[in-house]
């Protein structure tokens, strides 16, 4: 794959549209790429494999922090259970939360080991520390908040040493994680060409709120956050525009009780300073990692999503376990140490990790087809926009067209011609064959986002299936334009010129997108094809034979033809045969097959 454009290029976008960058996520998901295509059970694997290592990563951290062994069992436990992480190990997105999470408890482990040797070992291990770190925020940022995480650790173990001796004691240990994290966000800005991203307002309304009215539904978001991380029965995959309403007096209820969660988290923390003090530390483990997400301090790409307690929830699982030990220990022996895995402990802790085990079952089976999925975030998030338009976009994607367009009108009713609800619903048009109708709604999401690039891309491919390239070539231009360095536009544009007869012009524009992108398979497979269509077979070759495998189904069908062309009977038989198995159950391989002559039909 290429893998210098997944480190030096926005995540998710391969032209660089994307307002992330997490390259780790990204090689890992070209990994399962390459071991089994688009097999889901891979994905999914790999995301439960994950979790799981964090789960056992939970544990030893916190063993090796000072916890003792029964509260560290329990939290793992918990956390392995807990509902709130069926979006980010359901959902394969949500690998970015796995890996970061991991990369960060590892760095943490690091750290602890640091601590329990001596001479030239102990550097060994901050470099460690340092790396794993790092790789960490590649999966995704917010584990920038491991200094901050490792700070609140070692001044709960401190002892009689005092804050500011701690500090510089240990200040070349922290400065090489913050060393870590200022690389990393410099890096991430260059790439994406901001700190922070933008976020559409579909997604987080709070970009568009005054400063008071945004603090005050940041923090009725907090509110609802704590709400399904200690009772986690409603949950749901969206969030946005316009679930949760925009709270603009300070009086009212949501406020009032994210407020109460933000005093009470850190009075409880005071308190359990010295009483408790495994439940201040997960305390400060989920308040210093959801800082960075909550969209108190700046707003980030959504107002809020479950997915982005995954990290967090482990400060939370801590505080639960610490906190049902210890109340366990005044009960069964107000006066004396509680004694480890006493009956008091152990039976309610059974009774939780039943009760959300239970609940994380029954919200796995939400994820299994995409139309259920959208049905139930639609129910879960009446009044979210997004939810409607996806379910609009999921029964297109099924065929049920007559469904597909009243769920994306209700969508609109939400938020009024809002670009991206468009240009699903052009998209949706174009596949049910409606080009006048897509044209008509692609442009009123450009009149709404004149500079959305990708609503441009898709004015021009229905300009050219309805056979005007020339309106198609005008839009695809300014998509271009919009996005220069984006090798796809060019290849789309090359292929519109094919269409429309200028070759020579299409075969200048093929090299274009090439040069930007060589060795990207979609490209190589197009140009390829465009060869084969001229006749230039050993061209076709040349182009073709560089994508590395696994090759597209189209690639190898080309490829197959383009032997058979030049007489090499042997090589075409065995890149069929590949087709054959790699993609045996897609008709367009046999379509293809059969239009190079019968030597190459199904049997």
């Amino acid at each position: 794959g290429d893998v210098r454009g997944m480190l030096t290029t926005a995540s998710w976008w391969g032209d660089g549209r994307g307002d992330l960058w997490r390259p780790l996520t990204t090689l890992t998901f070209a990994l399962d790429y390459a071991l089994h295509g688009l097999a889901p059970l891979g994905y999914h694997a790999a995301n439960v494999g994950l979790h799981a290592v964090v789960s056992v990563l939970v544990l030893v951290v916190f063993a090796g922090a000072g916890v003792a062994a029964e509260i560290a069992f329990a939290t793992a436990l918990l956390f392995a259970v807990h509902p709130i992480h069926t979006e980010a190990v359901a959902n394969v997105v949500g690998r970015a939360e796995l890996i970061a999470a991991a990369g960060f408890l590892l760095a943490w482990r690091c750290w602890l080991a640091a601590d329990a040797v001596t001479g030239a070992r102990v550097g060994a291990w901050v470099i460690a520390a340092t790396g794993a770190s790092f790789l960490a925020m590649l999966g995704k940022e917010n584990a920038v908040a491991l200094p901050a995480v490792l700070l609140w650790a070692d001044l709960l173990q401190r002892g009689d040493e005092s804050p500011a001796t701690l500090v510089r004691r240990r200040a070349p240990r922290y400065g090489a994680l913050i060393a870590a994290a200022l690389v990393f966000v410099a890096l991430r800005s260059v790439i994406i060409g901001k700190v922070t991203p933008t976020a559409a307002l579909l997604d987080n309304p709070l970009g568009a709120l005054p400063p008071l009215p945004r603090l005050f539904t940041a923090t009725k978001v907090v509110g609802l956050y704590a709400l399904r991380l200690v009772f986690p029965l409603r949950l749901s995959a969206d969030y946005s525009f316009d679930q949760i309403p925009a709270v603009y007096s300070p009086l009212d209820t949501g406020f009032l009780a994210g407020l109460a969660v933000i005093v009470g988290l850190g009075t409880l923390a005071w308190w359990a300073w010295r009483a408790v003090p495994a439940l201040a530390l997960g305390i400060g483990v989920l308040a210093l990692t959801f800082a960075l997400v909550s969209n108190l301090a700046f707003p980030i790409g959504t107002i809020m999503g479950e997915r982005l307690a995954y990290l967090p929830s482990a400060g939370w699982c801590l505080a639960l376990a610490a906190g049902l030990s210890h109340v366990a220990g005044r009960v069964a022996a107000p006066r004396t140490p509680a004694r480890p895995w006493s009956p008091a402990f152990v039976l309610p802790l059974v009774v939780v990790v039943t009760l959300l085990g239970a609940r994380t079952i029954a919200r796995n089976t939400v994820w299994r087809e995409p139309v259920v999925f959208f049905q139930t975030m639609v129910a879960d998030a009446p009044r979210s926009a997004r939810s409607h338009s996806e379910l609009g976009s999921a029964l297109a994607e099924a065929g049920r067209f007559a469904e597909a367009q009243p769920a994306f009108e209700r969508a609109l009713a939400i938020k009024a011609d809002d670009p991206i609800i468009l240009y699903n619903q052009g998209h949706a048009l174009t596949s049910e064959g409606r080009y006048d109708d897509a044209v008509a709604v692609y442009q009123r999401a450009i009149a709404a986002n004149p500079r959305f690039g990708q609503a441009f891309e898709n004015l021009g491919n229905v300009e050219s299936a309805r056979g005007n390239q020339e309106a198609a070539l005008v839009a695809l231009r300014r998509a271009l334009e919009l996005t220069p360095d984006s090798p796809y536009l060019l290849m789309t544009i090359a292929n519109v010129l094919v269409r429309g007869g200028s070759l020579a012009e299409a075969s200048t524009t093929f090299e274009q997108a090439l040069a930007r992108r060589p060795t990207d398979p979609e490209i190589l497979t197009s140009y390829g094809a465009f060869l084969y269509s001229q006749g230039s077979f050993s061209a076709a070759v040349e182009i073709l034979e560089q994508i590395v495998p696994p090759a597209p189904a189209r690639a190898l069908i080309v490829l197959t033809g383009s032997y058979r062309q030049l007489g090499r009977t042997a090589e075409a038989e065995a890149m069929l045969a590949t087709a054959k198995r790699l993609y045996a159950n897609e008709p367009a391989v046999w379509e293809m097959a059969g239009k190079l002559g019968g030597a190459f039909t199904r049997p």
